[in-house]
């Protein structure tokens, strides 16, 4: 991990001392320009006109800017934004904390028309430099909660002049937030403590706001993490946890990859009821860590695993059936007069499974039934194109093989980053196979890569009268061939250089799949009354100990926001 990425962690801690403000209300409610509103700084900055070009100075503005289609007016971004789809073709304008003089710099040679400083950053940039060089810059406040996200998710909408695809942003999330707290209403809360590089997240942070929302009573709010702390962020003691005896884990992606509640120093946390049973969620550090739209997916896989019964029966289909997100869920196939066939998933809401019928095709001795998509992330809407392809036997690169199908899958809408898997359910006609002398345990699903062939995991899965079914498994879009060796010793598949002549896939999604790389805007902050706003105001403890940490987590990559 770089030194910057390292150092974060110390940033983390050490910016609990910067002050907290409210969204502010009133923001203009038309995309009308001039717009006037007045930031965290306290200036009325006013926006004379639709702005063109735009550098964001932390991710969560870049996020929400790209959630409300206006990403392909952002010229520059920070370091922690490059999980941002197109993020590596911006200018790449440095990380705020540890390059304060770089970034003013690098800021004012792109020319911006408008600058946004999230609440993090608000000190560790040169606003009063960038003003001075006539440059617009509007620093947001503090979002406390959910509801102040889909403010400023509006108020970034009315600075930009993307008005109305904010609104509908917003209005999502306020469904989404309704849906689920009508749901949970009723529902008993379990404990549950956000862990993270052995820090925790008690009362007044936006972690504690999500658990809370998601039906968890987090108790590091209560002084169930640290006898003598609850709220802000701050290290978990083991002991008092394993006193409080928490059901729930919460787990960063950043630190881990998988739902298993963590050992904990010396193993203590394997005495709790939550390791007991299993139960942890981990969650998109570029969701959880962020106040911009995502976060409500975190929101949403909490609840997805906390209160399994009340998801399924009471919010998922509300979601996916809400007509303010677009209407009812759709999942459909048809076929071409050309013959090829169109996939079409609509309004998918929170599920990472849909399944396609494939039609029939007349007088083949193979056929493709079903097509199951598994995500890796949520993408609502794509559409994928089969094609089958002439010239069945002998096809390029895959000698000594006869094809009883050939056949290309192109996506459009869907990254080859948000496919977890493809399933094939297809068959082969028994006379087919006969004709070739060969048995149900020949048959194999190869698929090309642009480069090669592989054989995929193919299996029988039902028999008939006259055909037999199979399944096979492929990690993504391309071109493929149902066949079998035409002799025992060509059954090894072999590659050539020579590239299959058919389209690749595409993808034209703009749904980004989540990257490792971590921001935290939701740090803890103090009151402003106490506040040196010259510099951070801190002990000597407290530096030595955010040393340490730095030091420890050499591996640790955490988020800025």
């Amino acid at each position: 991990m770089s030194t910057i990425r390292t150092l974060l962690v110390v940033s983390l801690v050490v910016v609990a001392l910067l002050p907290v403000g409210v969204v502010p209300a009133g923001a203009s409610e038309h995309c009308t320009f001039p717009v006037t509103s007045t930031d965290a700084t306290g200036t009325a900055v006013t926006v004379s006109e639709r702005p063109d070009e735009i550098v964001t100075l932390g991710p969560s503005a870049a996020q929400t800017l790209y959630e409300i289609d206006a990403w392909d007016r952002v010229v520059g971004v920070t370091d922690n934004a490059d999980y941002l789809a197109g993020a590596d073709e911006k200018t790449q304008i440095g990380n705020p904390y540890f390059e304060t003089s770089a970034v003013t710099e690098r800021t004012i040679a792109a020319q911006p028309d408008l600058v946004l400083v999230p609440n993090a950053y608000r000190f560790s940039v040169q606003v009063d430099t960038l003003r001075q060089a006539g440059v617009t810059v509007y620093v947001f406040d503090r979002a406390t909660d959910i509801d102040d996200v889909v403010e400023k998710t509006r108020l970034i909408g009315d600075l930009v002049g993307s008005c109305e695809s904010a609104d509908e942003t917003a209005d999502t999330m306020e469904t989404q937030l309704d849906t689920v707290r009508d749901a949970l209403r009723d529902e008993e809360k379990p404990t549950g403590l956000y862990y993270f590089f052995g820090f925790t997240a008690g009362s007044d942070t936006f972690v504690d706001e999500i658990l809370t929302t998601a039906g968890v009573e987090n108790m590091a709010a209560t002084g169930g993490a640290n006898a003598t702390q609850s709220s802000g962020y701050f290290l978990a003691s083991p002991e008092t946890v394993v006193a409080e005896d928490p059901q729930w884990f919460v787990l960063n992606g950043d630190e881990y990859s998988e739902a298993r509640v963590p050992a904990g120093p010396n193993g203590a946390f394997t005495e709790t009821t939550a390791y007991e049973q299993g139960n942890a969620v981990v969650l998109d550090a570029n969701e959880v860590s962020q106040p911009a739209p995502r976060v409500m997916n975190a929101l949403l896989d909490v609840v997805q695993a906390v209160h399994p019964d009340a998801y399924e029966e009471e919010i998922r289909d509300r979601l996916d059936r809400s007509d303010d997100l677009g209407g009812a869920k759709q999942v459909r196939s048809s076929t071409a007069a050309d013959g090829t066939v169109r996939l079409e998933a609509r309004n998918l809401g929170r599920d990472r499974q849909v399944s396609f019928a494939v039609p029939p095709r007349e007088n083949a001795t193979a056929r493709l039934h079903h097509l199951n998509v598994s995500l890796s992330t949520l993408n609502p809407s794509f559409t994928a194109d089969i094609r089958y392809l002439a010239n069945e036997t002998g096809p390029t690169g895959l000698n000594g093989t006869y094809a009883f199908s050939r056949f290309s899958l192109n996506t459009n809408g869907l990254p080859d980053e948000d496919v977890a898997r493809l399933r094939f359910r297809f068959s082969v006609n028994d006379s087919a196979l006969a004709v070739r002398n060969a048995s149900a345990e020949n048959v194999t699903l190869y698929r090309h890569d642009g480069t090669t062939w592989s054989a995929l995991d193919t299996r029988v899965v039902d028999e008939t009268n006259d055909t037999v079914v199979f399944e096979a498994t492929s990690p993504g879009a391309s071109t493929f061939v149902i066949g079998v060796p035409e002799t025992d010793a060509a059954q090894a598949v072999t590659a050539t250089p020579t590239p299959e002549p058919t389209p690749t896939p595409t993808s034209t999604s703009p749904t980004p799949a989540p990257e490792t790389p971590t921001t935290m805007e939701t740090s803890p902050t103090a009151d402003p009354s106490t506040t040196d706003t010259s510099a951070p105001g801190f002990g000597i403890a407290v530096v030595a100990v955010a040393l340490l940490l730095a030091v420890l987590l050499s591996r640790a990559r955490v988020r800025e926001e």
